[in-house]
């Protein structure tokens, strides 16, 4: 990635977000008591660098211009798959339930430069992600667990064929009925499990 503004400021949001996973096992550790939901309502739960170079490359290579992403937390991953985008003459649409999020997010992808090539759309991604438009190029899943399948069957209407789906997280026990969903239809997909099984990568066929 060429862009030093986009680079800069990935570079910096990288920095907040370990600072924040540090910080967080700490508070875990003195209060076990406090609700996960609460601290995963301010928490950056962000992709790594590795991972996040990985969606730029995949996103930039294919030539995706119709982007979806599932849960787009601060932004760090919007802002690669954006930096993409860019490139393609394309656009992201991603979401997020939490309103403190969304406005993080908008933000930090203006810190980087790429407004003009994302939309938030704030809210339950059932109802808000229900109205996008295929077909879609590059589908990414880094929302709550229980909502990808269900974000899943929602969008696969959309997905042409060659379409890639990723999903974060997917070595999660609750991701367990989702991995199935597209590992088993091999008629459908292709898939891989990457980055230490942390990530499933699939394309329709």
């Amino acid at each position: 990635m060429k862009d030093k503004l986009i680079t800069k400021t990935l570079e910096s949001l990288h920095e907040k977000a370990a600072l924040d996973s540090i910080e967080r096992a700490a508070q875990t550790k003195a209060e076990p008591n406090v609700e996960k939901t609460h601290k995963w309502a301010t928490a950056y739960l962000a992709v790594g660098k590795v991972e996040g170079e990985f969606l730029y490359f995949i996103a930039n290579v294919s030539g995706a211009k119709n982007i979806v992403e599932f849960g787009c937390s601060y932004g760090i991953s919007t802002i690669y798959l954006a930096a993409a985008a860019k490139n393609n003459a394309g656009h992201v649409i991603t979401s997020d339930f939490e309103p403190n999020k969304v406005t993080g997010a908008t933000k930090n992808i203006a810190m980087a430069g790429l407004e003009d090539f994302v939309t938030i759309l704030p809210g339950d991604a059932m109802q808000t992600l229900s109205a996008v438009k295929g077909p879609i190029d590059l589908l990414f899943l880094d929302g709550a667990k229980d909502l990808y399948l269900p974000v899943f069957n929602m969008l696969l209407p959309k997905l042409r064929k060659g379409s890639i789906i990723l999903a974060d997280n997917a070595d999660k026990q609750e991701l367990q009925e989702f991995n199935k969903t597209l590992t088993s239809a091999k008629e459908r997909y292709i898939t891989s499990f990457l980055s230490e099984g942390r990530l499933l990568a699939a394309i329709c066929i």
